[in-house]
């Protein structure tokens, strides 16, 4: 069975350029070896990558009626995304990050927030959350008033209709504020996949696991905390597991989370255990970070576990036949 994931939230063109040592003074130049435009952001990236990975996926989120919304549309619909309920917003501008590579894979961003922070409840098709296998929330700590009175309700609903739910965070540094402020959210959410530093912000514990079991405390069923190149590590009811990372030759950190979480879904809907689960989730976020973009490295489910296959030493053991 193909599972169906419906992926709201922030909708981001990115423009990414490298290598880039220092933005030259004044009228000056250099000249980079490369750049890419991509689809972007906690709910577009992922849906790129889990439209990659063979999964159907509807995106959800306002855009602007600009030329970067359009050019959006496109590259979504190209890897295969449905983006019929994306939302146009007349004279609006569409997200946007201009990201300078470093050598090392470092990405300083430069940020437009445009139109994402005015996704509403009309914009939504409550049927069509409460019919998909998956309800993925990306980043609702940049959609303004939509995640706390609109998310909750949306993510109750899902759950009632026996649609699992997943929710990731887009800033980096979440604070204890996002930890309140997203309150009402936390008993809707089977599955909360942060990184070690949104975890370690919002709740102020610098062991992972203590920090995990504050959002397992606030109703979360798991917390798969993403910890770049240790790996992850998967928090529940039942305990905790480490998963390592893949040893690869990094190019650009951009979208390995979003990737991370794609890879996540696909393994569960596959019946996986978690802790293998999110062993897919590394290989997708490792083949990301392999090339330039949010979804660069990732072809398919079938090249991603011959990858995986191929390294499987480093993981603990191959994928699942």
């Amino acid at each position: 069975m193909i599972p169906h994931v419906v992926c709201i939230g922030p909708h981001i063109v990115d423009v990414h350029v490298r290598p880039v040592a220092e933005i030259p003074p004044g009228q000056g130049g250099v000249l980079v070896e490369d750049a890419r435009v991509t689809a972007a952001g906690t709910a577009a990236g992922t849906a790129v990558d889990l439209a990659k990975l063979g999964a159907r996926v509807t995106s959800v989120g306002a855009i602007g009626d600009d030329a970067l919304g359009r050019l959006l549309r496109m590259l979504l619909e190209d890897a295969g995304v449905e983006t019929d309920r994306l939302v146009t917003r007349v004279g609006g501008r569409t997200s946007t990050t201009i990201l300078p590579i470093r050598a090392n894979g470092e990405r300083p961003t430069l940020h437009l927030p445009g139109v994402t922070a005015t996704l509403a409840a009309a914009d939504v098709d409550r049927d069509l959350v409460a019919g998909a296998d998956v309800l993925h929330l990306g980043g609702p700590d940049v959609l303004g008033p939509f995640a706390t009175e609109v998310a909750p309700g949306l993510l109750r609903h899902a759950r009632g209709s026996g649609t699992t739910t997943t929710v990731d965070l887009l800033r980096s540094g979440a604070g204890p504020d996002v930890l309140e402020q997203l309150g009402p959210l936390w008993p809707w959410v089977d599955l909360f996949v942060p990184n070690d530093d949104q975890l370690r912000s919002m709740t102020g514990h610098d062991d992972l696991e203590q920090a995990a079991r504050v959002l397992l405390d606030l109703g979360v069923g798991t917390v798969v905390v993403t910890r770049g190149a240790d790996g992850s590590l998967v928090v529940g009811p039942d305990g905790a597991e480490a998963v390592p990372a893949f040893a690869v030759e990094v190019v650009d950190t951009t979208g390995c989370g979003d990737a991370f979480t794609a890879g996540l879904v696909v393994g569960l809907q596959q019946g996986w255990a978690l802790p293998v689960a999110a062993r897919l989730a590394t290989a997708t976020a490792a083949l990301v970070a392999t090339g330039l973009g949010s979804d660069a490295g990732v072809v398919d489910l079938p090249t991603t576990l011959a990858w995986w296959a191929e390294r499987a030493d480093q993981v603990g053991g191959p994928p699942p036949a």
